[in-house]
């Protein structure tokens, strides 16, 4: 299997529009490790798309480097960089059965008949299409339709499997079981997989390794769980996941002042104005208001079926907190207009830098 270096990467577009230069990647670096599920999440415009497609031989950068396994990709053709490609509109030969859009690769290749008919057979099977090998495109389902194409991609004995937004033409039921069916199959296969999507929920569903990016730029790469426990910034605390930012006032290296009251967190303070940020499952709701604890008036209440979102009105920000079903029944206690207290722990804080152009309310809706 490939290890992928990305070596300072960059990607200039001419826009169509009045021909100004459009960045779309800004002097990337990354390695991609064998074997590993890794996700390029980011908003929409951020250069994800366009990475993947540089890396798969489709565009050319302006300057940087490609590198399969120490190999420069500068001149490698895309059919011969050894990659299968998902992309989002499925991208299957309408006019030719499951069967024939699956052995097209490997015909193609020029395997013999017995090569072929093991391959097609095997990753049929693989996404469970094996009882439909003579149906149309248009016979199937959009969940099998995606199938046929993963189907397709593998059929070449691919070492990258490069996903390009492969559920998002999906209705969410059959893209949330398509997913889990993708990771098991790029793990059972020992696959490298790259897989583009603007979805957090996917991103921590699937990956081993999480490449968030925005701008052009790399903005942080992890597993998801360290990403989401220890964001590097205020983006990634916003985009994985959602996030409430508090404009505080330091008050000691480990205390700060918001709205009057003292919140004590766990990292060095080393500014005086910063923003602190909780998520909304760490904060703690009481019914009796403490004058020492931060205090608001219950604005709104969201069911979610497992849960339940609280809107806090605290001197005209909105803090959010989620609370369990079984969590001392909190449907019982609580109520829009309710008075109460919220407090977390100084360990499930963060603390970023106050940018300049912040804006007076850094809620997260």
């Amino acid at each position: 299997m490939p290890e992928i270096r990305v070596v300072n990467l960059t990607k200039k577009f001419i826009s169509f529009k009045g021909g100004k230069i459009i960045t779309a990647l800004d002097r990337v670096n990354l390695t991609i490790e064998n074997k590993k599920y890794n996700t390029l999440l980011g908003p929409s415009g951020c250069g994800k798309t366009t990475l993947l497609r540089i890396i798969a031989g489709l565009i050319a950068p302006t300057s940087g480097q490609i590198f399969f396994s120490g190999k420069d990709m500068a001149n490698v053709q895309p059919q011969d960089r050894n990659i299968g490609f998902v992309f989002q509109n499925f991208a299957i030969f309408p006019h030719l059965d499951v069967w024939h859009n699956v052995c097209y690769g490997p015909v193609v290749k020029g395997w013999s008949e017995e090569e072929i008919k093991r391959t097609t057979e095997k990753n049929l099977q693989l996404v469970g299409l094996q009882e439909r090998p003579t149906a149309l495109p248009s016979e199937l389902s959009g969940g099998m339709q995606q199938r046929l194409g993963l189907a397709r991609a593998l059929a070449t004995n691919a070492d990258l499997l490069l996903l390009d937004e492969p559920l998002s033409a999906l209705d969410t039921k059959i893209g949330t079981s398509l997913r889990y069916k993708l990771r098991q199959i790029a793990k059972d296969q020992q696959l490298t997989t790259i897989h583009v999507t603007h979805n957090q929920d996917e991103a921590m569903t699937v990956s081993d390794n999480i490449i968030l990016m925005n701008k052009g730029q790399i903005v942080q790469t992890g597993s998801p769980d360290k990403i989401y426990d220890k964001p590097n910034s205020i983006f990634a605390a916003d985009f994985l996941g959602k996030c409430n930012f508090l404009k505080v006032r330091k008050v000691s290296d480990h205390e700060a002042d918001y709205h009057g009251k003292k919140i004590k967190v766990a990292q060095k303070i080393n500014s005086r104005h910063v923003i602190l940020g909780v998520r909304p499952e760490k904060i703690r709701l009481e019914s009796k208001i403490k004058k020492d604890i931060i205090c608001g008036k219950i604005a709104l209440i969201h069911f979610l079926g497992h849960l339940f979102e609280y809107r806090i009105n605290v001197n005209g920000d909105t803090i959010i907190a989620y609370k369990r079903l079984k969590e001392e029944k909190i449907k019982k206690l609580f109520h829009v207009g309710d008075r109460i207290s919220l407090w977390f722990n100084p360990e499930d804080t963060f603390l970023f830098k106050q940018p300049e152009n912040l804006d007076e309310k850094l809620i997260l809706e």
